[in-house]
């Protein structure tokens, strides 16, 4: 038993000589604390800038944006079923941001350059051109009826007389019939009464085409001017983005334009302010959660008032020095205060119901709060420094985002235990002072006394237990995975994240792609034959690419679709619709169809299936018309006749336009454009986008390593996700080693006692096997954000484990009177206090925060069972001496 003098503690001498004083000077450094956080933290949002700068990959990306500079552009994805109105919002916007030099340094929009306006067609492959011929070539005789009266009854009357035409016995225009039925029965569907009515470009355009994609789907880049004092520095950017688009969709003509922001500094901002706004939301209910658990723990206002008066204090003061040490946060340090939360009240914990516990023991106030504090020192040292060392190993990474976490979560430990050690022993002298002189009322501090005699007397069944259970934990423990994919960790349902996978999926505006450079054009050449032979590369694009290839073919094929398009001169469209004849009309055209599917059946040709599909489709749209009859029929033809035909004419001259093709040269590349693909150097950049969605671990690594055999210098945002998150899972597993080194060797000097170092090491280990058992049931995997845990299991796994050894070892009592007395109480209320804490972050949206909370909680739960079960089992078998 411990012998020691309460008194002869310097810590308890200092609160008790000058409690009020003690006090007020942590409340005054704590106030100056808040001051200098508050003016001086900054917040790091881009990753880059927590990787190691030394790396070969990181020098090649260096590289790679001082060649052709910065190119982390917010991209602005336009949709729409229109090209026309997509390129006219596009336009729009374009030249709204482009007079803002304030918040943009570049504005690019492709779409709304001349260059591709005039040489579009001839960017398309030969096989994309044909098509288009051949479809120019089926729609003109339908063409030519519609110039001259642009309406649905004129389309219908046309369709029905040629179908009775082949019926009557001219096969000549069948190939030209099922085609317009074909678009027809596709505008049919795509309309349905309620969405986009049918546009002529899908008489031209195969809608699967590169082209038709491309004009549906437009992206315009925008390079942000970043503030270096803003917490986001491209805030300012994207807000006035959104803004300027909320203008345009305001105006009718862009009702059905759909728009969405993506690219790295939305996704990084989208992420700061989720993430910001998760953890403050978190932190609020941790404290909340925090302070209800120490008043039931307690069953006191008092204590717990001085419990938390101390932590805000630690919280504070550790806030201040991270501002000093380092100067800001990052994405995997701002679970900070959260973090602080859950270890730093742990210490009072033990002070105040040791000090309870001497209380019911009928010990004087002073002299009780003299024991509490002085019988915990050395476990609460110990228990500390396993904790700051597990994180304090973190420096020696080369990881520098791992590394300042480490320095910030050290110094915060140590804050706490020194703000344990005197700032709570002088609030709870000064409370004393202030209690009524009756018997102090105190809770009963055993806990389950019964259920751990009834483990105790079977230790050798626990440890057997345990013993199979973490054998068959060894299985996940050999599958847990490490998500690589950082979409993953973004809130579920964030536009930037949708856009983003859109862009992978789009082979005409891929987002997200990795970048090689080339000396010439000989080597641009040869890179990019061998680049596009590789099964894991879907295209290349470079300078080269706006240069086209087979140009005497292509321009054959425009001057072919010129020549038929030139006797084709639209009349100004009219609004009107004739009500009374469409009724005939229709019923004539549903006729023919049937007699064209009757006589095609007939005659078993393979366009009778066709036929027979389109005079479905027909019957579905006559019944919503009828259906509609008495409300908004007629709204729904003017709409149907509109989408088609209102604007034929300025449809047909921007088509005939577009087919004034002319050769293409280098020269002719815009400088705008030419810039983006050639260095300060002259280098040529080729960009390399892959076939595959990327953002997963497999197809990212068997894609790097394909374009690597080309070039081992390629880089971009995919090797840079790459290699940072390789870098970072490495730099985790290899600070948990050197922290589990460490905490053997805290033991040793702890206990003293190899065998009481190894008993000490049981929970550590039984903890963290049955935590990764758990997420590998829940299905959840290590991440670049929950895997900072692993420290905090580590360290916690040890410290509560020392709180019971300690007591064990010093004091009378068998190992289950020790777990019912207030050590097990408090290594109880600590775990609840660590599992509030940080569960409070599974409120967030952010997925990433949520997967923090998630997987401590599991850590904690399964630390307890150690703790309060398996640990008491071996003290039992392994006896004290």
């Amino acid at each position: 038993m411990e012998k020691k003098s309460a008194q002869n503690s310097f810590f308890y001498r200092v609160a008790a000589g000058s409690p009020w004083l003690v006090l007020i000077v942590a409340l005054l450094l704590s106030a100056a604390s808040i001051y200098y956080t508050a003016h001086k933290m900054e917040f790091l949002t881009g990753r880059d800038q927590l990787m190691p700068q030394n790396t070969f990959f990181n020098r090649d990306f260096v590289s790679y944006r001082g060649e052709f500079g910065d190119q982390e552009e917010i991209a602005v994805v336009i949709e729409s079923s229109d090209a026309e109105k997509a390129g006219a919002f596009g336009t729009r916007l374009y030249e709204a941001l482009s007079k803002d030099k304030t918040h943009f340094a570049q504005v690019f929009y492709p779409f709304g350059l001349p260059f591709f306006q005039k040489n579009g067609l001839m960017l398309l492959p030969l096989s994309d051109l044909k098509d288009l011929h051949r479809n120019i070539t089926l729609a003109l005789p339908v063409l030519k009826e519609l110039a001259k009266s642009p309406n649905v009854e004129t389309l219908f009357t046309y369709l029905t007389s040629s179908m009775d035409k082949y019926v009557a016995g001219d096969t000549s225009q069948l190939p030209s019939i099922m085609f317009m039925l074909d678009k027809l029965g596709a505008g049919f569907q795509s309309f349905g009464g309620k969405g986009e009515p049918p546009s002529m470009e899908s008489l031209f355009m195969n809608p699967d085409s590169s082209f038709a994609k491309a004009g549906r789907q437009q992206v315009l880049t925008v390079l942000p001017v970043r503030n270096s004092t803003g917490f986001v520095p491209a805030e300012a950017a994207i807000a006035t983005v959104r803004a300027e688009i909320a203008k345009l969709k305001r105006l009718p003509e862009f009702a059905k334009v759909k728009t969405g922001l993506t690219g790295a500094p939305v996704l990084e901002n989208e992420e700061m302010n989720t993430s910001q706004r998760d953890i403050a939301l978190a932190t609020g209910i941790s404290l909340a959660l925090t302070v209800v658990l120490l008043l039931i723990a307690f069953r006191g206002i008092l204590n717990t008032i001085a419990a938390i008066v101390s932590l805000l204090v630690a919280v504070a003061l550790s806030f201040g020095f991270a501002t000093l040490a380092v100067g800001h946060l990052n994405i995997l340090s701002m679970v900070f205060a959260v973090m602080l939360i859950g270890i730093g009240i742990e210490y009072g914990i033990q002070l105040v119901l040791r000090y309870q516990e001497e209380l019911r023991r009928d010990k004087p106030q002073n002299e009780a709060i003299a024991i509490g504090l002085t019988r915990n020192i050395w476990a609460i040292v110990m228990a500390a420094a396993t904790v700051a060392a597990a994180f304090f190993t973190f420096v020696f990474t080369d990881f520098k985002g791992i590394s300042e976490l480490g320095i910030i979560a050290a110094g915060g430990v140590a804050i706490c235990v020194l703000v344990t050690f005197t700032v709570l022993p002088a609030i709870l002298i000064i409370l004393a002072r202030h209690r009524k002189p009756h018997r102090v009322k105190v809770p009963k501090l055993e806990v389950a006394k019964k259920e751990f005699k009834l483990f105790a007397a079977h230790p050798k069944l626990v440890i057997g237990a345990t013993a199979v259970l973490c054998l068959l934990s060894i299985y996940p423990l050999t599958h847990i995975a490490f998500d690589y994919n950082l979409m993953n960790l973004q809130a579920k349902g964030l536009e930037s994240v949708t856009y983003a996978y859109k862009l992978m999926r789009s082979k005409e505006n891929s987002g997200y792609f990795a970048v090689i450079s080339a000396t010439n054009q000989a080597d641009l050449a040869e890179k990019t034959r061998r680049l596009e032979a590789l099964p894991t590369v879907d295209h290349v694009v470079s300078v080269n690419s706006f240069v086209p290839e087979q140009q005497q073919e292509k321009l054959a094929e425009l001057a072919a679709m010129r020549r038929e398009l030139d006797e084709i001169h639209p009349v100004k469209y009219e609004e009107e619709i004739s009500l009374m004849a469409l009724p005939k009309v229709f019923e004539g055209f549903r006729n023919s169809t049937v007699k064209l599917k009757e006589k095609l059946e007939a005659e078993k040709r393979p366009e009778a299936k066709q036929a027979g599909q389109f005079l479905a489709i027909l019957d579905k749209f006559f019944a919503s018309l009828e259906k509609e009859k008495d409300r908004n029929a007629v709204g729904m033809l003017q709409d149907f006749q509109g989408g088609m035909f209102r604007e034929l004419p300025d449809k047909i001259g921007l088509l005939k336009d577009s087919l004034k093709g002319a050769p293409v040269s280098e020269a002719d590349v815009p400088p705008e454009l030419k810039s983006r693909f050639v260095g300060k150097t002259g280098k040529l950049l080729l960009q390399v986008a892959p076939k595959e969605e990327i953002f997963e671990y497999k197809p990212l690594k068997a894609f790097l390593h394909d374009i690597r055999s080309v070039d081992p210098h390629a880089t971009g945002e995919p090797v840079m996700v790459y290699e940072s998150m390789t870098i970072m899972r490495d730099a985790y597993r290899d600070a948990f080693l050197y922290a589990f080194g460490a905490i053997v060797v805290i033991l040793l000097v702890a206990f003293r006692s190899v065998k009481y170092t190894l008993i000490g090491l049981v929970p550590l280990i039984v903890g963290i096997l049955f935590m990764i058992s758990g997420m590998y049931l829940f299905g959840i995997s290590f991440n670049s954000a929950n895997i900072i845990v692993m420290p905090l299991v580590l360290g916690i796994a040890v410290d509560s484990g020392i709180y019971i050894i300690n007591r064990y070892r010093r004091e009378e009592g068998s190992p289950a009177s020790v777990i019912a007395s207030s050590t097990g109480l408090g290594v109880l209320l600590n775990t609840l206090t660590i599992m509030a804490s940080f569960g409070a972050l599974m409120v967030a949206h952010h997925q990433g925060v949520f997967s923090i909370g998630a997987v401590m909680s599991l850590g904690m739960l399964a630390c307890q069972v150690a703790f309060m079960i398996t640990l008491p089992a071996v003290l039992t078998l392994a006896g004290k001496k």
